[in-house]
């Protein structure tokens, strides 16, 4: 394993507060696209409908979170990155404010709402990945700062929607959450409109030419392994819930016990949903220290095909385990995740001409967002015939197996040594 010392980008004016600005969209999108499936679970019991079933109404929106990604990408190229996140934040503001208030029953309703969240969430990862990465003077420190965000949205779409249904209802799991997105987006369109935040082209990295074959060389295999690791984190994110109120049962019941002789009657959900949050709020630190500490040092490419291969074990994990053994692999899968989506980024951010960042991280979320259809689908056919997902898992530990294979062709000759990389003002 080579090292190679990180090369200083010059910092731009706003830099951090561009940063912040983009980090905390990016933990709400995680949240909002994620909280339903938790959501779900009081929603079945408040609707007298199978969990699964009404499950599959977020299949709809998991397409549009795909596809919505690259014309979002193209617009960002021609208008503005900041302009898009406000858009996105009050998209999804006004989309789940309409969930929260769809009548008891109506899962047209709120399908259509829930595809407006899938909509608007599909911007941000097409927007503000490359974002984060053209106004970062340490690319390596703000992809871990930005991930942190990210898992911390993921870790609260488990326990800040259950806190809420446990003390109010599933309403407000979805209008809350609502409320917020629209105070961050008045917030970042006055900073925006003020000058405060802003963009600019990305900065060269030595060694990683964006030439049309080393691009095309990158992107063909990164489809194939971003592929298989969307499902696998779709199906993780999805399924978490159904698989923890199973997995855990024991365990859930044995900590209910214990509050309730104490006075304290909680509901399964609140349990399933910190579960959940466990596993993110792992991972979220295990982001951060990735960023400031490996990928600013190691290659690329070593750390994605080490971090696929381990993925194979957490998936076993999952798929064979019981109790905390399920709970530990769950947690390792996304902690190996959370390194290699920030590698994915970089490698297409260094790879791709800047005037095409929208475009290539478009394509990148098109693939990984796009399969929560099938992860969804895989997920409500496997439970519906066996009960549980662990069928699922365990094809999905083959899949990472072979996607490590993969990703040994990637190219590994990016070098950071050398005079430090000046950015030019974005077009």
């Amino acid at each position: 394993m080579s090292i190679a010392m990180p090369s200083p980008t010059r910092a731009m004016p706003g830099e951090r507060l561009t940063l912040l600005y983009s980090s905390i969209s990016h933990g709400l999108m995680h949240l909002m696209t994620a909280f339903y499936s938790v959501i779900v679970v009081a929603l079945a019991l408040s609707w007298n409908v199978p969990d699964h079933k009404l499950l599959e109404l977020y299949g709809p929106a998991a397409i549009l979170l795909g596809l919505g990604a690259l014309p979002a990408g193209w617009l960002s190229d021609r208008w503005s990155a900041p302009g898009m996140i406000v858009i996105m934040l009050v998209g999804l503001g006004l989309s789940s404010i309409a969930c929260g208030l769809v009548p008891t029953g109506d899962t047209l309703m709120l399908g259509i709402g829930l595809g407006g969240i899938g909509l608007f969430g599909s911007i941000y990862h097409s927007v503000g990945i490359g974002w984060v990465i053209r106004t970062a003077s340490r690319q390596g420190h703000a992809m871990g700062v930005n991930g942190l965000f990210g898992s911390a949205g993921l870790a609260l779409y488990g326990i800040f929607p259950a806190a809420l249904i446990s003390l109010h209802s599933w309403r407000a799991a979805f209008i809350v959450p609502g409320l917020i997105c629209l105070g961050l987006a008045a917030a970042l369109w006055r900073h925006w409109r003020a000058g405060a935040v802003g963009d600019r082209q990305m900065p060269t990295t030595p060694g990683a030419s964006a030439g049309r074959d080393a691009f095309w060389r990158v992107f063909v295999i990164l489809s194939i392994t971003m592929f298989v690791e969307g499902v696998q984190w779709q199906a993780m994110m999805y399924g978490a819930g159904l698989l923890f109120s199973g997995r855990l049962a024991g365990e859930i019941e044995a900590i209910r016990a214990f509050f309730g002789r104490h006075g304290v009657e909680t509901q399964v959900v609140l349990w399933v949903g910190l579960a959940t949050s466990l596993i993110y709020v792992l991972s979220g630190v295990a982001q951060y220290v990735i960023g400031n500490r490996v990928l600013d040092r190691y290659r690329l490419k070593t750390i994605y095909v080490i971090a696929t291969g381990l993925g194979a074990f957490a998936m076993l994990m999952v798929a064979e385990g019981s109790g905390l053994v399920v709970l530990a692999g769950a947690v390792i899968a996304a902690i190996l995740g959370s390194a290699t989506g920030p590698v994915e980024n970089l490698l297409i951010a260094r790879y791709t001409p800047s005037r095409f960042h929208g475009l290539g991280f478009g394509a990148k979320f098109v693939i990984a967002f796009g399969v929560g259809w099938l992860a969804i689908k895989l997920i409500s056919a496997v439970k519906e015939r066996t009960g549980d997902l662990g069928w699922l898992f365990l094809g999905l530990a083959v899949a990472a197996a072979a996607m490590c294979l993969v990703s040994l062709l990637l190219p590994g000759g990016e070098r950071k040594e050398g005079p430090a990389a000046v950015a030019q003002p974005a077009e």
